[in-house]
C-alpha cells in the first residue's frame, strides 16, 4: 500500500489496482461513499461512524490494515467512537487548523485510540506536536507500507510532504 498526502484533510492510498482518496468523505476507484454506515467495495470493508459534531470517522480495512482517518475531528472520541473504530493501524490525525485538533488534544486522541503509526494533516506548524510526541525525523513524500512493516512495540509518528 502507498499513501500520499494531499494537503489538509485529503489523502490517496493505492493498493493494488485501486486507489482509496479521502476528500471531505472516501471514494474508491471514484465511487463516492456517502458517510456514516457500513460499506464494502473491491474487498475494502468501510465503518462510517458520526461522531455527534457533523463528521464521519473512517475507518478502512486495506491489506489486513485498519486505516482511520478522524475528518476534521477537534476533540478525543467517545469510548465509544472508539470501541467503534477498533484496533487501529494507521491515524490520519487533524491538527492544528482550525476545527481540528490542538497538540494537548492530539495527545489525548493518540492516547484514547492507541495506533501504531500517526500520520498527521491539516496542520501549519508541526514544532509543538513534534516536541510533545518527541519527533526527531525528517519527512518523506510516500508511505510504502505493508502489515509486517508495522512497529510492534512502540508507535510512530510519520509526517508525509504535501505532494
Amino acid at each position: 500500500m502507498q499513501i500520499k498526502y494531499l494537503g489538509q484533510d485529503k489523502f490517496q492510498i493505492r493498493s493494488k489496482d485501486l486507489e482509496i482518496k479521502f476528500d471531505g468523505n472516501v471514494s474508491i476507484n471514484g465511487f463516492d461513499f456517502p458517510g456514516p454506515g457500513e460499506y464494502e467495495k473491491a474487498g475494502v470493508i468501510i465503518n462510517g461512524i458520526a461522531d455527534g459534531e457533523n463528521n464521519t470517522i473512517y475507518v478502512l480495512k486495506i491489506e489486513e490494515m485498519n486505516v482511520c482517518h478522524l475528518g476534521k475531528i477537534n476533540h478525543a472520541p467517545s469510548e465509544d467512537e472508539a470501541k467503534q473504530m477498533g484496533d487501529i493501524d494507521i491515524l490520519f490525525l487533524p491538527l492544528g487548523q482550525e476545527g481540528s485538533a490542538d497538540v494537548k488534544t492530539a495527545s489525548k486522541i493518540i492516547s484514547r485510540i492507541d495506533p501504531r503509526i500517526v500520520i498527521p494533516m491539516l496542520y501549519d506548524d508541526l514544532s509543538e506536536f513534534k516536541k510533545s510526541e518527541g519527533v526527531v525525523d525528517g519527512e518523506t513524500d510516500i508511505l510504502k507500507i505493508r502489515r509486517s512493516d508495522l512497529p510492534e512495540d512502540e508507535r510512530k509518528i510519520i509526517i508525509l510532504n504535501n505532494q
